[in-house]
């Protein structure tokens, strides 16, 4: 019984986590104003083959401490998987035009392996 409990408690440890992740820039006159990286915990289990997206070294112990740490290396794997621009451009009148570019990542469901100082990112799809 001990071994079991034992057994269950590190085939936990070892299972990879899912989470739901995006990323948005905004860019006013070609300058940022603001960017978010949301991550949330995966509520229900993800269905669907994983795929690798990236993986990077770590001396984080959670993926959450790492993420916080490569906020760009994370950003930079979404922006390489998926991405959309838009654009928009306005006149006040006088010869000065005001643009404001919005790119973000659609929120990707992913699995992420954090063992063995490395962090692998798998989309589900």
């Amino acid at each position: 019984m001990v071994r079991q409990t034992l057994a269950l408690i590190l085939l936990s440890l070892a299972a990879a986590e899912e989470y739901h992740i995006s990323y948005t820039l905004v860019g006013r006159d070609l300058l940022a104003a603001r960017e978010s990286l949301k991550i949330s915990r995966a509520m229900t289990p993800l269905r669907g083959t994983p795929t690798p997206l990236c993986r990077f070294e770590a001396r984080e112990s959670r993926f959450e401490e790492w993420a916080a740490n490569n906020r760009m290396k994370l950003a930079e794997c979404l922006l390489s998987h998926s991405a959309s621009i838009r654009a928009y451009s306005r006149s006040d009148g006088s010869l000065q035009t005001k643009d404001l570019l919005i790119l973000t990542t659609r929120t990707v469901p992913v699995q992420v392996d954090f063992n063995d100082g490395l962090v692998t990112i798998k989309k589900i799809q």
